[in-house]
């Protein structure tokens, strides 16, 4: 059975009116186009299942346009990921507008945001179809989720907000990598499917950044 055209894919706006190249709108409409249908193929016939052809097909573009912007499918998927894991930042980002300068409840706003995300259908999906194609490569699906940019933000909160609240860190990223740890720890030990309740998220955040900014007295 042929791959359907997404909906949001509109051939005419996204092909060239005259002969050339492209014009850099069309081009990043091409690009939009390509990222849609390799998202709902990927998501259905899963990373084995679907094929460049496929994609191509969908957008209906020549092969040679999908190849000259990704090389293979691990390419792909990658970018696939990427403007995910981009667009859920967009969403969380926007709450963070109404923090205060206090870094103990800026990280914990943070981590409640990421273990609540984590049990969400869509995360679920896409964390199963990174996995699916994880070892095809050294050097691809290595930041699903954008764990470094996490890292490098969470870093950076505690940089920029850390001496408002008397804490001078040596090493952020490395707080920020352990926080990420205990992150991934606690999640994977219950289990990927397990839902994990706003009360619940709220407080092992609260638990995770008391036992890092107090030490032994929030045991």
């Amino acid at each position: 059975m042929p791959a359907s055209k997404p909906e949001s894919t509109k051939t005419a706006n996204i092909r060239p009116t005259g002969r050339g190249r492209p014009s850099q709108r069309q081009s990043q409409a091409i690009t939009a186009a390509i990222l849609d249908a390799a998202t709902a193929l990927f998501l259905k016939d899963g990373f084995d299942g679907t094929s460049m052809e496929a994609v191509a097909s969908a957008v209906q573009i020549p092969k040679t346009t999908l190849y000259k912007r990704y090389p293979d499918k691990l390419g792909l998927l990658n970018a696939v990921l990427a403007n995910k894991v981009a667009s859920w930042s967009q969403v969380t980002s926007k709450q963070n507008t109404k923090l205060t300068s206090d870094l103990r409840q800026r990280l914990t706003h943070n981590v409640t945001t990421m273990l609540l995300w984590t049990t969400k259908s869509e995360v679920r999906a896409f964390r199963k179809l990174a996995l699916s194609a994880s070892g095809r490569s050294s050097g691809a699906l290595t930041d699903f989720l954008g764990y470094t940019g996490m890292v490098d933000y969470l870093g950076s909160e505690i940089r920029v907000h850390g001496p408002a609240s008397g804490i001078h860190a040596k090493a952020p990223e490395r707080i920020a990598e352990a926080i990420m740890a205990m992150i991934s720890g606690w999640v994977n030990s219950r289990g990927a499917e397990t839902p994990i309740s706003a009360e619940d998220a709220s407080t092992q955040a609260a638990f995770i950044i008391d036992v890092l900014v107090d030490g032994h007295q929030a045991w």
